[in-house]
């Protein structure tokens, strides 16, 4: 059985060529039929191919063009993957950046915000976050006690002023050292909160606060405790 050779040159060269189309990756494996193509031609012109050459350059046809259609499938679960780890880093990015911005507001608040007199107490909203530990100055764990303005902690019967001036205020004044701690600097004591260091001390020496609280019985409950300091500013 035979074929017109121009008819099925036209033929099978059309569908090589759409192949070639589907990605240019597969010139090389085109390479093949179109080389079949050239040889028979070649040998052929003004005659008919046999049917062993007809079956021969469709076979080679249909082997490049499954090859183009695997590459095709492999290159877009490539792409399909790129963009997925693409979309999920922008996620991550997105999510990282809007974190440090929060926290950096945070601090800010921390830094710029008036420091409300409240009941001391420990608490783990007060437990320091990235943003502290990364802009803060770290002074190290400090042991903490609390006093009041009662004659056993003060030496005196009623505290009016501290050694900064103010009036102290419980959730807001700390005596410190002040050769440590400047006096009116803001100090981050962790699992405490924010509070002002307004007074001194003479027990109150290197690693040391004291807490001021409203009561006697406050300064007892709340003992001795540690903490991590931070000096906000």
């Amino acid at each position: 059985m035979s074929i017109s050779l121009r008819k099925l040159a036209a033929r099978l060269i059309a569908a090589v060529m759409t192949v070639s189309a589907v990605t240019a990756a597969n010139a090389a494996a085109l390479e093949q039929p179109v080389a079949v193509l050239s040889s028979s031609l070649n040998a052929s012109v003004g005659t008919v191919l046999t049917s062993d050459e007809v079956t021969t350059a469709a076979k080679a046809y249909s082997r490049a063009k499954a090859d183009a259609e695997a590459q095709a499938r492999a290159a877009a679960a490539v792409k399909a993957a790129a963009d997925a780890k693409a979309a999920a880093q922008a996620r991550a990015d997105a999510e990282a950046k809007k974190k440090a911005e929060e926290e950096a507001k945070a601090l800010a608040t921390l830094i710029t915000a008036p420091v409300a007199a409240r009941s001391v107490s420990y608490s783990t909203d007060y437990l320091a976050t990235d943003a502290i530990k990364a802009n803060a100055t770290a002074l190290g764990n400090y042991k903490l006690t609390f006093y009041c303005p009662c004659e056993r902690c003060n030496g005196a019967l009623g505290v009016s002023k501290t050694a900064s001036g103010a009036t102290p205020a419980e959730g807001r004044t700390i005596a410190v050292d002040s050769s440590i701690i400047p006096l009116g600097s803001r100090v981050y004591i962790e699992g405490y909160g924010t509070f002002i260091a307004e007074d001194t001390g003479s027990a109150i020496k290197n690693s040391k606060i004291d807490i001021f609280v409203s009561t006697h019985e406050r300064a007892e409950e709340l003992g001795v405790q540690y903490a991590n300091v931070y000096l906000l500013g």
